[in-house]
């Protein structure tokens, strides 16, 4: 095993469902309605635990704070030591309910300024984001951002920064560009691309310019791979990934040795390496500039 992949295995990604309080206009997932329960993540954390030490887990929707069990399940999880991140767009507020706050992080969706990022995600969504990252942070809280960038917002990123650190701090962001159709056509719960009007994809020299001078998703330098266990049973590579590598099921050996056999590629290596999240030829680009 790797060095790179014996770090990443103390790092599992849960997405529980597909279902969410919002209706994004950019967001590419079908709505499914497979939705994992609490004793089969509890089942399966704990058999990844009895089999290699486990330090965090990150969850992602859909919208991981609909699950009505999501409070309960976090304490659990922190209470034995484990390290919560949590992906959400900040609009349903249960922060009271988790026990533990240095023990989780929340990465809040903030696309751009109120105009901009109400115009994908509805109307008011962005004061209640702002207001759940600022009430997380008074409650002790780890924070960050994660940004969906297109050519409407791509501008504005200095400016956005400006306005974050004014009225939240230090705080990370990472950027993430809006997935390219290659992209789309490939993820096996993508609808067609949502709405591309007002939120157009940004083109080559901007992904170039973007990668090289912030934080971004996937990583410049790759390595994201990970379990990653879907709402419907099944076990990815990677958190965006395509290819199964085997079921909810499967030992977590199995599940271990399928993911080393994919990993390929430059820099850290991919699961998908001829892939690569539809950037395959930006990634080889900006190495090279």
């Amino acid at each position: 095993m790797n060095s790179h992949l014996s770090k990443v295995l103390h790092h599992l990604y849960i997405n529980p469902l597909e279902k969410c309080n919002l209706k994004c206009k950019i967001c590419y997932t079908k709505k499914t309605d497979p939705i994992l329960t609490e004793k089969q993540i509890f089942d399966f954390v704990d058999r990844y635990q009895k089999t290699y030490e486990l330090k965090m887990i990150t969850f992602c929707g859909g919208e991981v704070f609909a699950l009505p069990y999501f409070p309960h399940l976090v304490n659990t999880l922190t209470s034995r030591g484990i390290f919560v991140q949590m992906i959400t767009n900040g609009t349903i507020d249960q922060l009271d309910k988790l026990e533990h706050p240095n023990l989780n992080n929340l990465i809040v969706s903030i696309d751009g300024f109120e105009e901009y990022h109400d115009r994908n995600r509805g109307k008011g969504n962005f004061k209640k984001s702002i207001t759940f990252l600022k009430k997380a942070q008074t409650l002790r809280f780890h924070t960050e951002i994660f940004s969906i960038v297109t050519k409407q917002n791509f501008r504005s990123i200095d400016t956005l920064e400006a306005y974050v650190e004014k009225e939240l701090g230090g705080i990370n962001i990472t950027y993430h560009p809006r997935k390219p159709p290659e992209y789309l056509s490939h993820h096996p719960i993508s609808n067609s691309e949502g709405e591309v009007a007002g939120f157009d994809y940004l083109s080559r020299s901007e992904l170039i310019e973007i990668m090289k001078t912030r934080t971004v998703f996937p990583p410049k330098d790759l390595g994201c791979y990970q379990i990653s266990l879907a709402s419907s049973g099944i076990v990815y590579g990677c958190c965006e990934g395509y290819r199964p590598i085997g079921t909810i099921d499967d030992t977590i050996e199995k599940l271990f040795d399928s993911l080393e056999k994919r990993i390929g590629g430059p820099c850290l290596g991919c699961s998908q390496t001829e892939f690569m999240c539809g950037i395959k030829s930006i990634i080889s680009k900006w190495k090279n500039t």
